[in-house]
């Protein structure tokens, strides 16, 4: 009778979060422009220096006002201060890490970048994308990025859990769930010699209290959010480039 219970129990729960679940992505939202953050930054007498981006979403940025106001696009600005920044973002919104490998790898290595950022995962988490797949694919896409000699940089994941639309005990799970995805791009940069920004040590209070780091719809993050992005990553990134790191 108790393991009839129990599993009346967890399937129950499991009917309640697939609910949140399609109401969080299905439920109306107000379209947002998307864009491609691909330029150049800086004098052009300086010395020359190619970045290339791969990712979703985080990257297109819907929810920004332009493509000056994406994350990339930020550290970028911060780079050209004594260097000319060529960037070159391959990303398409809704992309996983299967998508990555498929479609954005190859013409990503053929601009023979100096530095390539990652930015994958939270799609992965979000679509139930199981965790051992996800690291696989995560692993194969690093492994042959690092074969160019490039410097390569991982997202992470970030704490899924503030994300307005999604409401508990659907919050709670992505949280502890997209945890487990950050590892997976910590483990995986550590067998290649990549490097992880650690986008959670932000303080996650913020993310849930501050309504003015999401976008209209409630799912993406503002422009204030992607400014957060921005300083996080260029604390990771500034060591790197110029040798301390």
């Amino acid at each position: 009778m108790v393991p009839r219970l129990l599993i009346r129990g967890a399937t129950a729960g499991a009917v309640v979060l697939g609910a949140e679940a399609l109401y969080a992505i299905l439920h109306p939202a107000p379209r947002q422009e998307e864009f491609d953050p691909s330029g150049a930054f800086g004098d052009p007498s300086n010395p020359p220096y190619r970045v290339t981006v791969l990712g979703d979403s985080s990257v297109t940025a819907p929810g920004v006002a332009g493509p000056e106001q994406i994350w990339v696009s930020l550290v970028c600005s911060r780079m050209a201060e004594d260097h000319y920044v060529t960037l070159k973002s391959f990303a398409v919104s809704g992309s996983r890490a299967e998508d990555l490998l498929r479609d954005q790898l190859e013409p990503a290595i053929a601009t023979r970048p100096d530095m390539m950022l990652v930015s994958v995962g939270a799609n992965d988490c979000i679509h139930g994308v199981p965790l051992r797949i996800f690291e696989a694919r995560l692993d194969e896409l690093v492994g042959k990025l690092m074969e160019t000699g490039a410097l390569v940089v991982l997202s992470g994941v970030g704490d899924i859990g503030p994300i307005p639309r999604l409401k508990p005990p659907l919050r709670n799970l992505m949280s502890r769930r997209s945890e487990r995805f950050n590892r997976a791009h910590e483990r995986v940069a550590e067998r290649h010699g990549a490097h992880v920004v650690p986008h959670r040590r932000d303080d996650p209070a913020i993310w849930y209290s501050d309504p003015g780091l999401w976008s209209a719809d409630q799912f993406h993050v503002s422009a204030a959010g992607h400014k957060r992005w921005a300083d996080s990553t260029w604390r990771t990134l500034q060591p790197l480039l110029d040798g301390s790191g």
